[in-house]
């Protein structure tokens, strides 16, 4: 290991069968195995990482990255917002969460935004109900 210091370790849980093989086959150096893996791990996923978005805003385990745009239909008509940067935005005003911008795209009536609001992420090919997507 890299450091001896104690108080710059966490504890991870694992299952008990997992940590149970990992002292039959490793019965020396259990902790020093599994950083190898992590560490291993991270090496051949740092492109993947990379690749990802790092601006959006999540909706609770929700992340909505920067180009997303979100919709309601109020009175026959679509009102889009989006994401810029880390920032729910609609005609140019910023909004702190999901609620509200649904109550102001629907003439500041009080709603549910998992069941009036649709999205469509910039990988995505069409519009979802968001209460269907944090389902997934």
């Amino acid at each position: 290991m890299n450091t001896t210091n104690l108080d710059s370790f966490i504890a991870v849980p694992l299952p008990v069968d997992l940590y149970a093989e990992f002292t039959r086959r490793y019965s020396g150096g259990i902790s020093s195995v599994l950083e190898q893996v992590a560490w291993n791990f991270l090496d051949r996923t740092a492109d993947d990482f990379e690749a990802m978005p790092h601006k959006g805003v999540y909706w609770e385990s929700l992340f909505l990255p920067e180009g997303t745009e979100i919709r309601t239909k109020y009175f026959h008509e679509y009102k889009t917002a989006s994401i810029h940067d880390e920032r729910i935005v609609w005609e140019g005003n910023n909004y702190p969460s999901f609620s509200k911008l649904a109550n102001a795209m629907r003439g500041g009536t009080s709603n549910n935004a998992w069941n009036v609001l649709e999205i469509k992420r910039p990988s995505d090919s069409k519009w979802q109900l968001a209460n269907v997507m944090r389902k997934k």
